[in-house]
């Protein structure tokens, strides 16, 4: 199942008929509307997702001239004839008083969001990349490595790069495709903790933030803003590195990574959890953890565990979205490692997402990988924490297997 958000001009008719569905079927996916007679612009319509879609030469060309006819035109232009749909999507996101540019891409109007624009140094600066289809058919994106999207961050003075998404990270060398309906879009996000390529603090000044979609044809064409990072603030302090070699084994600093010893059906040996229950559907081994038992409530999975301070740590797990049939899928998935000291008190944050249903395969377990960075030098133990959040109309569940973390480098 897919979201559709309203056009000017749409009615109930019109766009079940463009789905191929009856207006009664529609209507069950909607029970929410009342009247079918009375729908708002911008209002989120659930339809089907249908089959996947592939992007032949000649739509690649037509996305392309429309691509063309709408670069040539200033960005207010741009915002101007797709101002609902920009509004619509940061509303519903919950995005107000934000700093964003949009552009149009081979059909896909990207939107851009990074905060407010203006940052203390040192403060963590949220950067979320929309990637909305704006054409009447599916584009389907497809990726050769795990990789979705890419972020550079440049000096405005001089364009020289002072940080890259993709520096030193490992993605899995397995292709992929993501597949966006006319007015569905995928979300990225990201939060850059203002440390640069060389593992130092960026200095103070005005930069430039391009994000770009690696998928095959769109690699060549970014989205660019802009934000501050002010002066007069007191730098982050930079983690310190324990004395001595300190442990690094490599091994999977994880119990029952694989979710293969279960206390109950719905709670996994080792691990901390609510709202999860045992599956017989595992990318390895018998069983995996699916979260949202319950696909209306929000589902938490977590595991604390012995960290070394100054170590790089790789953090990776399989995940599949379970779609059930007719199962909507409208939620949140995030990942994140807390570091905490002696005193229980959190040192430092590692997240991840949150990630939409667009980014996550469809009953099908996909590699997902990360690294923490150099863990803070007063941190004893880390937490991976697992946060599966609906939102309304949700009706689908995600399945995890094969989570690890594992000692990189000091």
């Amino acid at each position: 199942m897919a979201v559709y958000i309203v056009q000017p001009g749409d009615t109930f008719s019109r766009i079940a008929q463009q789905y191929g569905i009856s207006i009664s079927e529609l209507q069950q996916l909607n029970p929410q509307v009342s009247n079918i007679n009375l729908i708002n612009v911008g209002q989120q319509l659930t339809v089907p997702n249908g089959e996947e879609d592939i992007i032949s030469n000649e739509n690649q060309e037509e996305a392309a001239e429309l691509s063309n006819q709408f670069d040539n035109q200033i960005e207010s232009q741009l915002a101007t004839q797709y101002s609902t749909t920009i509004n619509t999507v940061l509303r519903v996101q919950g995005i107000s008083g934000a700093q964003y540019t949009s552009r149009l891409v081979n059909g896909l109007l990207y939107i851009l969001v990074i905060g407010d624009g203006d940052f203390a140094r040192g403060e963590r600066i949220p950067i979320t990349l929309y990637k909305i289809n704006v054409t009447n058919r599916p584009i389907t994106l497809r990726y050769s490595t795990g990789q979705r999207f890419d972020l550079i961050v440049r000096r405005a003075a001089d364009l020289v790069e002072v940080w890259r998404y993709s520096r030193g990270r490992f993605f899995t060398q397995q292709s992929g495709t993501v597949t966006i309906r006319p007015n569905q879009y995928a979300i990225y996000r990201y939060t850059w903790d203002q440390i640069n390529n060389l593992g130092n603090q960026v200095a103070a000044g005005n930069f430039i933030l391009d994000a770009i979609n690696v998928a095959q044809g769109f690699r060549n064409q970014s989205i660019r803003g802009r934000f501050r990072i002010r002066a007069g603030v007191t730098p982050t302090p930079q983690p310190t590195r324990p004395p001595g070699p300190g442990a690094c084994t490599g091994e999977n600093l994880l119990t029952n990574s694989s979710f293969e010893s279960w206390r109950t059906a719905t709670q996994p040996a080792g691990w901390s959890a609510s709202n999860v229950r045992r599956s017989n559907i595992a990318f390895s081994g018998r069983y995996s953890v699916e979260m949202g038992n319950d696909p209306s409530e929000r589902s938490t999975l977590s595991q604390t565990f012995p960290i070394t301070a100054g170590s790089n740590n790789r953090i990776s797990f399989r995940v599949a979205e379970d779609v059930e049939g007719s199962r909507v899928g409208n939620f949140q998935f995030g990942i994140q490692a807390l570091f905490r000291d002696r005193s229980g008190r959190v040192v430092g944050v590692a997240p991840q997402g949150p990630f939409s249903p667009a980014i996550i395969e469809d009953e099908r377990f996909e590699l997902f990988t990360f690294t923490t960075g150099d863990v803070p030098g007063t941190a004893v133990n880390a937490e991976l924490v697992f946060t599966f959040t609906p939102r309304p109309t949700n009706r689908s569940r995600i399945r995890i297997d094969m989570a690890e973390v594992r000692c990189l480098s000091l």
